[in-house]
């Protein structure tokens, strides 16, 4: 069952992916004018690279249009963070602590999806924006120890996130 979900859409990443778009559906034009009609010019490309460019510039575009939203889902069973097809599935029994992030963007490298080493230790951020709130949770086991992400209610996150960890840490007390 979702306790929580926050969906962060990025339009700026946008600004970026149209343009792939662009050129995709103008390469596809391309590529099957000269397919059916003729070549295009005195000394055309190939009909395949046209064909080629379109495939590159749809599959940049897809990749690219994904990155524009960030999702958050904190479950019973798990904490899950989505950014396009990538996605972190955490279960609460990885979950050490968590806590608001104060470090400045830059220690990640700049926003995106990043995996860096921080402190001596592998983390995996989750930051749609330089000026986006953040949340660091700590991790056990695994290479990943500390998992970063963008959130607009940081609050109510680590609300949800100290429960789950109140009650485990109630179940271990009573074994």
């Amino acid at each position: 069952m979702t306790v929580y979900r926050e969906e962060i859409r990025d339009p700026f990443v946008m600004v970026a992916a149209w343009p792939l778009g662009v050129f995709s559906l103008g390469s596809f034009a391309v590529f099957f004018y000269q397919l059916f009609i003729g070549p295009v010019g005195e000394d055309p490309a190939p009909t395949w690279f046209w064909g080629l460019m379109g495939a590159v510039f749809l599959g940049t575009f897809w990749l690219v249009k994904g990155l524009t939203r960030l999702v958050i889902e904190l479950t019973n069973e798990h904490l899950t963070v989505r950014f396009g097809i990538l996605r972190s599935r955490i279960p609460w029994e990885r979950v050490v602590e968590a806590r608001e992030d104060e470090r400045p963007v830059l220690s990640y490298w700049g926003v995106g999806l990043r995996f860096v080493r921080v402190g001596g230790r592998w983390v995996l951020a989750y930051v749609p924006g330089s000026r986006a709130k953040r949340v660091a949770v700590t991790l056990r086991g695994g290479v990943i120890r500390e998992l970063v992400f963008a959130t607009r209610d940081p609050g109510e996150v680590l609300k949800v996130i100290h429960e789950h960890l109140g009650e485990r840490k109630g179940e271990v007390r009573e074994a």
